[in-house]
């Protein structure tokens, strides 16, 4: 009887020994990612220690911010990585009505232009008219020298106006890209996005100079179709 005591004894102290190394441990529940448990997950740690070649400090690889860390320094991190096709993005924008608008503004503006332009050489030829096998008179030469430098003076601003109005359009389109981009960044916990081209996309170059910088605009010449996020920008700029 003595004997069984001991043993029911015995086991009682294993078992408070057990729990008690139990207690000082923590929880044996597995540490929840994303709100869901994994039975096989290691860990919590502070950081991991990861042999390297023979002579070498082991390689301390650690949570920074979110991020896996492998060094003080803020280039020493894992970041996430997205990739835009920014010409299909940009194309789609500037189709959009608000930038079409401005541009048919001053479309017609240079026809409406040109036909007064028209009108007036007409108005000369009529009241200048030149005679069978004869010369221009000097007045009506006069005058279409004048309306020429008129209408080179009209186009050139024109011109102008036009180039100022798509170098507005384009930075404008870009900063509306970049807002998205960043709404899409900030939703999907992506760090940095390259802007790129598809491979597979034609080039429908015109020339060589046209085709290399076809070539230019492929920044990856090789990725993982899920780096794409042309499709989440779009949606967020509520386009097609």
């Amino acid at each position: 009887m003595l004997r069984t005591e001991r043993l029911i004894v015995a086991g009682s102290l294993a078992i408070s020994a057990a729990a008690l190394v139990v207690a000082l441990r923590g929880p044996a529940t597995p540490v929840a990612v994303g709100g869901a448990p994994f039975a096989n997950d290691l860990g919590p740690a502070d950081a991991l220690l990861l042999t390297t070649e023979a002579g070498k400090d082991a390689l301390r690889v650690s949570a920074k911010d979110g991020r896996l860390a492998w060094g003080d320094r803020g280039t020493n991190r894992s970041w996430s990585v997205a990739a835009v096709d920014i010409d299909k993005v940009m194309k789609k924008l500037l189709d959009g009505a608000s930038y079409a608008e401005k541009r048919t503004e001053v479309r017609e503006k240079l026809e409406k232009g040109e036909a007064e332009f028209q009108k007036r050489a007409e108005e000369i030829q009529a009241k200048f008219p030149i005679p069978p096998g004869g010369q221009p008179p000097a007045e009506g030469q006069q005058a279409f020298q004048q309306l020429q430098q008129e209408y080179r003076m009209f186009r050139e601003g024109i011109a102008a106006e036009g180039e100022k109005l798509a170098s507005e359009q384009f930075e404008a389109s870009y900063r509306e890209l970049v807002a998205a981009v960043e709404a899409v960044c900030e939703k999907e916990s992506i760090d940095i996005v390259f802007r790129f081209a598809p491979t597979a996309d034609p080039f429908e170059a015109k020339g060589s100079a046209e085709a290399i910088e076809k070539i230019r605009a492929r920044t990856f010449l090789k990725y993982p179709t899920q780096v794409d996020i042309t499709a989440d920008v779009l949606k967020a700029l509520n386009l097609s």
